[in-house]
């Protein structure tokens, strides 16, 4: 099995600048609904599963990602945004509101390949930042392989700190990364 090097970036969201566009008029985003999980699931299996830097660890992540991605969809405030192209669903995030998680940002900001490079990322990682500040949160953690393009484009954005992040064997398996019961008091990204 090959070695995975991992990053912690580490966001201080009391620096978090106030407003940031989408790149252009025609994309949104919004909290997910119950209704959402299929789309949130197909855009993170497609993001995923066409991302040659995620082949070696995807099949040891992806049942942890789909059991958090259920466990997500299964609370009464659903911890997760989508992005939209007109009615199209084209990146989401599954985010983690517990204050002592280790990573909040569960799935990152994942975006449909023919969508990247667009500043799209960016601005779902705003608005995941954002909906995490306003749960409550003065700092939230996103973890990634430091060879992917999240730790070398996406992640230092909005004044980031890096460091090395240690995943013990059979911790991912075991699902010690959890998501909670906690809200994010209705936030609606991007309606300010």
């Amino acid at each position: 099995m090959k070695l995975v090097r991992w990053l912690r970036y580490t966001w201080q969201l009391g620096k978090l600048p106030e407003a940031r566009a989408l790149p252009e008029a025609q994309y949104s985003v919004r909290g997910a609904v119950r209704a959402d999980a299929q789309s949130v699931h197909d855009v993170l299996v497609s993001a995923f599963t066409l991302d040659s830097d995620w082949n070696d660890t995807l099949h040891s992540l992806r049942d942890v990602f789909e059991a958090q991605i259920e466990a997500a969809f299964d609370q009464k405030v659903v911890p997760a945004l989508i992005l939209l192209r007109g009615t199209r669903v084209v990146g989401a995030s599954v985010l983690d509101f517990d204050p002592e998680a280790g990573n909040h940002l569960i799935t990152g900001p994942a975006i449909v390949n023919e969508y990247r490079n667009r500043g799209l990322g960016a601005a779902l990682l705003f608005e995941s930042l954002r909906a995490l500040r306003d749960s409550g949160l003065t700092q939230a953690h996103g973890v990634t392989k430091d060879n992917a393009p999240t730790a070398k484009f996406l992640y230092p954005k909005f004044d980031s700190v890096s460091s090395a992040y240690e995943i013990a064997p059979g911790t991912m398996a075991a699902g010690t990364h959890r998501l909670t019961q906690r809200t994010y008091a209705g936030h609606q990204p991007g309606k300010d």
